[in-house]
């Protein structure tokens, strides 16, 4: 795996179209550095931007959250999943506002529903095995995971063609096909906008290793591990149910994966079959 330091993230940087942070984000992540954050004065800055608003209110009101009543206004929204849960899904909605579709080469809009579908999925993996506390770091994980790709299709035009070799050369892990073609990779893009965006370390490392099929090598029981495992069969779930077959991953950390979260194969046609309807 390439180790980042200062100097590699310097030299990604540069060439790629990469999203600044948003100012909404830098002003969230500045209030939330106060000893004593104001919530009100959060909801407030959140509310400011319309569009994020509803995009809030939306999710929290949807199956993901499974909440007993509708949450109709921001605040609420704040006191109710807490900060570090609505700094997620602020993060999580401008991210997508964060791309155009111009001048990329492929279709965003399929790219990110194809991202939603992984990082809802996750979540609900995690709860289902009680990770209900990693709800929101998993949704942000799912989401951001593969956020290296947009910014890699912003500025080669074939990189549509790279993604299609990679479908059919499942022995190839995407990094290694990528970097024998443009001396770069998506995962450690993906881990230069996740950092300069000052999302959490342990998801900025993810993100960085999620193609890296020796991970569950040697299994330490780490949180990690268990969130790797947890994303690498929401991205398996969700290949299947669009192109009826295993992603280019899951053969290599399948067993692993099974182990690593003590389920069997019949939990994850549980699993296959619970999921249907939502990502349908």
């Amino acid at each position: 795996m390439l180790h980042i330091n200062d100097t590699v993230v310097k030299d990604i940087g540069k060439g790629f179209s990469i999203p600044a942070q948003p100012d909404l984000l830098m002003k969230l992540q500045q209030l939330m550095a106060e000893p004593e954050p104001d919530m009100n004065l959060i909801a407030h800055t959140i509310s400011q931007d319309v569009a994020v608003s509803a995009t809030i209110l939306k999710t929290i009101n949807s199956p993901l959250y499974g909440l007993a009543r509708t949450i109709a206004d921001i605040q609420k929204s704040v006191r109710y999943i807490g900060l570090q849960g609505i700094t997620t899904l602020v993060t999580s909605s401008l991210i997508r506002k964060s791309f155009t579709q111009n001048n990329c080469s492929i279709a965003l809009e399929e790219f990110w529903q194809n991202a939603t579908n992984i990082a809802n999925t996750a979540v609900f993996i995690g709860k289902s095995l009680g990770q209900k506390k990693s709800a929101e770091k998993l949704f942000t994980l799912g989401l951001f995971h593969d956020c290296g790709i947009p910014v890699m299709a912003m500025r080669y035009e074939d990189y549509q063609e790279t993604l299609d070799h990679a479908v059919n050369t499942p022995s190839e892990p995407l990094p290694e096909i990528e970097e024998s073609v443009y001396q770069v990779n998506h995962a450690t893009i993906g881990y230069y906008v996740a950092s300069s965006w000052r999302l959490p370390k342990e998801i900025c490392e993810l993100i960085l290793s999620h193609h890296d099929r020796h991970y569950l090598e040697k299994l330490n029981g780490s949180q990690s591990q268990t969130d790797y495992a947890i994303l690498k069969l929401a991205e398996n779930i969700t290949h299947l149910h669009k192109h009826f077959r295993d992603s280019a991953d899951w053969a290599y950390v399948q067993d692993s994966v099974l182990t690593v979260l003590n389920i069997d194969e019949e939990d994850v046609q549980d699993f296959i079959e619970d999921l249907s309807e939502q990502l349908n």
